[in-house]
C-alpha cells in the first residue's frame, strides 16, 4: 500500500473564554492534520515556538513508524550518533547501553602503571635469557620490533585484539605483495601471545588479560611429511663425517638416528651431554629438555653407537651455526626432516607405533596418521645399518 503524506498544519486562532463574571478573547496556535493512517490530530499551544517544536517532533515520529532507519532531533554530532549506533550493535540483546556505561564508570580504573611496548619488550627479553634458546630469542626480538613499529610504540595496555589482528593481516610474503602464509601468521601470533602472557603475569601486570588470546590461530593441514630416502641419509652422513674432521657428526647422528628435535632439544641436550649414556645404550630426554615437558628415553641402536664412539665431540661445537646452515642448504634439509626420517624408518623397520611414539615423544595417533607407510620396509631396515666407513666394531 503506498505511503500517505503526513498532513500537519499550523494555524493561529482566536477563541472566546467565558468564565463566571468574565468574558474575553485570547490567541493560541493550533496544530492539526492526519497521520499516515488517516487518524485526526489536533493540539493547542499558547506560543508559536512550542507549536512548531511539537509539530516537528510529531512529523519525525510519524515518519519513523515502521521504518528501519529513523530520523531524530538530537544535540549529538554525526560522529557521536554513529558511535552510539555501533555500540548498540556490539551490545546486541545482551545488555543495554545504560548497563554498559554504568559498569564502565563503576569498575574501570585507569592503569596505575603505564609502560610502552619498547620498554616492556626489553624487560621481557631480559627475563627470557637463559629460559629459551638463543634462536628463539632472536625471533622474538624481530617480531616484537616489527609490532612496535607498526603500533608507533603505543602503551602496552592500549593493545587490543583488533589491533593484533590488523597487524597480522598486514604481514606480507617475501615478494612484498601477497599475504603472508598461515604458518607465518601462527608464528607471529605465537610470539605476541608469549610476550603478552608474560605481561599479564605477576609481578608485571602490565595488562589485565592477554589480548592475543582472542585472535584466531589457523589450522594447517601438514599433509605428507618430508623424509629422506635411504640414499639421501647415507650421503648426508658421509658428507658430515668428512666435513671439518666430522665435528658435526654428533649433532646430525642424534637428529637422524635418535629423532631428537632440532633447535631446542638438541641445544639443551648439548648442555647436558652426560644424558647420552653409551654404556646403557639410552638417551634420557628429561622434562627440562623435552619440548612437551614430558620425559622420554631413546634407544641408542648399534649404528648410532658407532657414530658417537667414532666421533666423540661436542653435540654443538662453538660457533657452528654457519656450518649447520651450510650443510642444511647443501642437502636442502627442512627444519624437521631428520626427525621425520627417524620416525618413518622406525615404523618401517620395527612395526610398532607404541615404541615409535615413546621414543619420539609423539602420540600413537600422530605416528599412525602421518608416518605409516612413508618408508619401505627394506629401506627402513637398511637405514639402521648406516654407519661410519672403515670402522671396526666398537
Amino acid at each position: 500500500m503506498p505511503e500517505r503524506a503526513i498532513q500537519l498544519s499550523l494555524v493561529q486562532k482566536h477563541e472566546k473564554d467565558s468564565r463566571v463574571g468574565k468574558s474575553y478573547r485570547y490567541e493560541f496556535w493550533h496544530v492539526q492534520g492526519t497521520d499516515l493512517g488517516g487518524n485526526r490530530i489536533r493540539k493547542k499551544f499558547r506560543t508559536r515556538e512550542a507549536a512548531l517544536d511539537w509539530k516537528s517532533r510529531k512529523e519525525i515520529e510519524l515518519m519513523n513508524r515502521g521504518r528501519k532507519l529513523h530520523s531524530v532531533i538530537t544535540e549529538l554530532s554525526d560522529e557521536q550518533v554513529r558511535e552510539a549506533q555501533a555500540c548498540f550493535i556490539r551490545l546486541g540483546d545482551r545488555y543495554t547501553l545504560t548497563q554498559a556505561v554504568d559498569h564502565f564508570l563503576r569498575d574501570y580504573r585507569e592503569p596505575d602503571f603505564k609502560i610502552s611496548l619498547s620498554e616492556a619488550t626489553v624487560k621481557f627479553r631480559g627475563a627470557m635469557e637463559g629460559q629459551i634458546r638463543d634462536r628463539s630469542l632472536v625471533q622474538l626480538k624481530s617480531t616484537l620490533g616489527i609490532f612496535e613499529r607498526y603500533t608507533d610504540n603505543c602503551q602496552v595496555h592500549d593493545v587490543t585484539p583488533a589491533l593484533v589482528e590488523k597487524f597480522l593481516n598486514s604481514l606480507r610474503a617475501k615478494n612484498g605483495t601477497d599475504k603472508a602464509s598461515r604458518k607465518t601468521w601462527n608464528n607471529y601470533r605465537g610470539d605476541l601471545h608469549q610476550f603478552f602472557e608474560w605481561c599479564s603475569k605477576k609481578p608485571q601486570r602490565y595488562v589485565s588479560e592477554n589480548p592475543v588470546s582472542e585472535v584466531k590461530r589457523h589450522e594447517i593441514d601438514r599433509g605428507h611429511v618430508e623424509v629422506l630416502t635411504l640414499g639421501q641419509g647415507r650421503e648426508l652422513m658421509k658428507h658430515v663425517s668428512e666435513f671439518k674432521s666430522g665435528k658435526l657428526v654428533p649433532y646430525f647422528a642424534l637428529a637422524l638416528f635418535a629423532g631428537v628435535r632440532p633447535g631446542g632439544e638438541l641445544e639443551k641436550l648439548a648442555a647436558s651431554q652426560q644424558l647420552v649414556d653409551l654404556k646403557n645404550q639410552v638417551i634420557r630426554i628429561t622434562e627440562a629438555i623435552s619440548k612437551t615437558g614430558k620425559t622420554r628415553q631413546i634407544k641408542i641402536r648399534p649404528n648410532l653407537r658407532k657414530w658417537l664412539k667414532r666421533f666423540p665431540g661436542e653435540i654443538l661445537p662453538t660457533n657452528c651455526d654457519r656450518d649447520l646452515k651450510a650443510i642444511r642448504a647443501k642437502f636442502q634439509l627442512g627444519h624437521d626432516v631428520c626427525r621425520h626420517t627417524f620416525i618413518s624408518m622406525h615404523v618401517g623397520a620395527f612395526k610398532s607405533f607404541a615404541d615409535a611414539a615413546i621414543e619420539s615423544g609423539n602420540s600413537e595417533k600422530i605416528i599412525r596418521d602421518h608416518y605409516l607407510n612413508t618408508s619401505a620396509a627394506n629401506e627402513a631396515k637398511s637405514f639402521w645399518q648406516i654407519g661410519p666407513a672403515n670402522m671396526g666394531e666398537a
